[in-house]
């Protein structure tokens, strides 16, 4: 008999952000925890639960409980692909990445630049 974890989504995605810019474009500072947009073709739905491989700037790989909050359906006008927007949880690998995120972005954080969802 299979025993599964059930703290494990059973989705996955991975994302890498080595470009600063690219890191401005796919955070979500808005939510409660941070979350990030992952340009994506894959179907989504709200409230899904997926694991997140992410590696930002040139610090290690990092594994984020996270949840579906946002859909992009298509290419918008306002040059914004597809794809959904990830919320990060209260888990701790989340608010330690939530810090890593903001350190790197540091006073880009209050820009009025457009980003991938706002």
């Amino acid at each position: 008999m299979v025993n599964y974890n059930k703290d494990i989504p059973a989705k996955m995605m991975a994302l890498q952000l080595k470009d600063p810019t690219l890191l401005y474009n796919c955070y979500m500072p808005f939510l409660e925890h941070g979350g990030l947009f992952v340009p994506t073709e894959d179907v989504f739905s709200l409230g899904e639960d997926i694991l997140l491989a992410v590696e930002i700037a040139d610090y290690p790989k990092r594994f984020l409980p996270t949840k579906v909050v946002w859909i992009n359906p298509a290419r918008t006008s306002a040059h914004r692909p597809k794809g959904v927007g990830l919320a990060f949880s209260e888990h701790e690998s989340c608010l330690q990445a939530k810090t890593l995120i903001e350190g790197e972005l540091g006073p880009k954080l209050r820009s009025d630049r457009v980003t991938f969802t706002l």
